[in-house]
């Protein structure tokens, strides 16, 4: 009985492998089914942050590379570049000798740099204009165009497009100030580089009022330069049409050559050449023999150093002092009377008058 269970258990076994072993050819697929109804709508993502105008607009600028190239032709020739006074980095130096100390105090409202440079750079494009800010033409604007505060008198000048250049060509209140025209008595003078420090162009275009000179005696006024010019002021002559390529004009800001010849086509609306030069060469000499009369009554007081345009420390009248002050202001306007011819000789003038 127990061996018949067993084959008959056997024989299942086997038949049921046999089945297994054998498989059938693939029937053909199916109808498909229905699509079934749409799930729920996902949770939003977090939006994703903005893109920035880029390269996708560089030809907006970049279509004419030979422009942009001319304009860094010219200011290679330009004393911006060439001066070397990028080196004065520290502080108080480089916010008017560095490009980046010059970004620094525009950006702070001061009149110094935050910090000393430590990779000083010259003015150069970056300076002077808000390049790849928006990567359109409005990166050609003017990183300061705003009126801007003279440092001496605390009083607001806009001159247009030249608010840029006048923001550094001004000069320093000077360490021991400058004497107020109604004092009297003595005044001490600690430092062999008394006066104005250099920049004296913007405030001398300027003139009357506004420049921070001492204005002793009477009779003061502006040459027709500071009205007629005051829209643009320093760029309508300084930045005049190219005159030889680029000795001087456009992005050179040169106002003569290397050789001195000088570049009148910002006078033409006004002038003729030969009416211009005249001018200049007149008014030039006239302001010459004035000031070398001053520095002469100066050098007899003791107080200009008979070797240099540097001031011999000690105590003076205030007279004395504010006289030897319009010396250095008219000395570092280096223009001998262009940039305001009246002013300029009425300063000489009186300050002559006040010493003899």
């Amino acid at each position: 009985m127990k061996i018949k269970v067993f084959f008959i258990l056997l024989l299942s076994f086997v038949t049921a492998l046999s089945f297994m072993g054998c498989e059938g050819e693939v029937g053909p697929q199916g109808i498909q089914g229905e699509t079934g109804p749409p799930g729920p709508t996902g949770s939003s993502g977090n939006d994703g942050e903005d893109g920035q105008n880029g390269a996708e607009n560089c030809l907006e600028c970049h279509g004419n590379n030979q422009l942009i190239t001319a304009k860094i032709f010219q200011w290679e020739n330009s004393i911006h570049n060439l001066g070397g006074t990028y080196e004065r980095n520290i502080s108080r130096c480089a916010g008017c000798h560095t490009s980046q100390g010059f970004l620094d105090r525009i950006a702070t409202g001061g009149m110094e740099a935050s910090e000393t440079v430590a990779e000083p750079l010259p003015i150069n494009c970056y300076t002077c204009h808000s390049i790849h800010q928006t990567y359109t033409q409005e990166d050609w604007a003017l990183t300061q165009s705003d009126p801007v505060t003279i440092w001496l008198t605390d009083q607001t000048a806009d001159l247009g497009n030249a608010n840029q250049c006048i923001n550094c060509h001004q000069p320093r209140i000077p360490g021991d100030g400058i004497p107020a025209t109604d004092a009297t008595g003595d005044y001490t003078i600690t430092s062999t580089r008394y006066g104005p420090h250099h920049g004296a162009q913007g405030t001398m275009f300027l003139g009357q009022g506004i420049a921070g000179a001492y204005e002793i005696g009477e009779g003061y006024s502006n040459s027709l330069h500071t009205t007629l010019l005051a829209d643009n002021a320093c760029v309508t002559c300084h930045m005049a049409p190219l005159m030889d390529g680029r000795a001087a004009g456009g992005h050179t800001f040169r106002i003569a050559t290397e050789e001195g010849d000088l570049n009148f086509n910002g006078c033409a609306e006004c002038h003729t050449e030969e009416e211009a030069e005249t001018i200049v060469t007149n008014t030039q000499a006239e302001i010459s023999t004035k000031l070398e009369t001053l520095a002469g009554l100066l050098r007899g007081i003791g107080i200009l150093n008979p070797d240099a345009d540097r001031s011999v420390p000690g105590t003076y009248t205030t007279v004395q002092v504010g006289c030897y002050y319009n010396y250095i202001f008219i000395v570092e306007d280096q223009s001998l009377g262009v940039h305001n011819a009246k002013y300029t000789r009425t300063l000489l003038d009186n300050s002559i008058a006040a010493l003899q």
